[in-house]
């Protein structure tokens, strides 16, 4: 079993337990929440780096990967609002992104660095309301591309992975991730607002005179 191999098979399953937490508790659990996004987005870039050191040498590349994902993590829950717009920046990313890509076309990066700024400065503005939509389809997406390695779609036949995606049309698939993508987004914004909503009621009925 070569490295690619074995570090998808790693990857899939934290992907979709990391998404479904994020998807439908991401509001409720902030730090855990910031601390996956800085895991991921350190993990992501000391990947890329790591190969860009050592081309080809996946070992390399996984080692910087932990090093960069564990300072990640450390800094977005310490610098909480650095966190805040981090999580906004990779939710407008993945939107962006997965929007193109599920029609089989490539995100330009000018467009992908436009949604990331554009999401995380309204992150930061608007932090509950985009926290919740940013942790919904944040998580969303982390869940699809899980799936999508567990029914044996190849990273880059398929949209919506952390892998590039070089194919020019990913055909039917695209369209059922993206679909499934949205949904999945939806239902954790309609999840974390319910959940919200529980507490509220349940304070406000304490403090009713009886």
């Amino acid at each position: 079993m070569n490295n690619d191999v074995w570090i998808g098979q790693i990857a899939a399953p934290v992907a979709v337990i990391a998404g479904l937490l994020a998807c439908f508790w991401g509001y409720r659990l902030l730090k855990v929440t910031l601390a996956i996004v800085g895991l991921l987005a350190g993990a992501a870039g000391g990947w890329e780096f790591g190969l860009s050191l050592a081309p080809g040498n996946t070992g390399i590349a996984l080692a910087c990967a932990l090093i960069c994902g564990l300072l990640g993590a450390i800094l977005c829950v310490w610098l909480f609002f650095f966190g805040i717009f981090l999580l906004g920046a990779s939710a407008g990313a993945i939107i962006a992104a997965g929007l193109f890509e599920g029609t089989g076309h490539q995100a330009p990066p000018l467009l992908l660095l436009v949604f990331a700024v554009i999401f995380g400065v309204l992150a930061l503005v608007l932090q509950k309301f985009m926290i919740i939509v940013s942790t919904a389809f944040g998580g969303s997406y982390l869940i699809t591309a899980g799936i999508l390695h567990f029914v044996g779609a190849a990273p880059k036949a398929a949209p919506l992975w952390f892998d590039r995606v070089s194919s020019p049309s990913a055909g039917a698939l695209g369209y059922v991730a993206l679909a499934l993508w949205f949904v999945l987004g939806l239902l954790g914004i309609r999840f974390q607002y319910a959940g919200r909503r529980g507490p509220d009621n349940a304070s406000r009925q304490e403090t009713q005179p009886t």
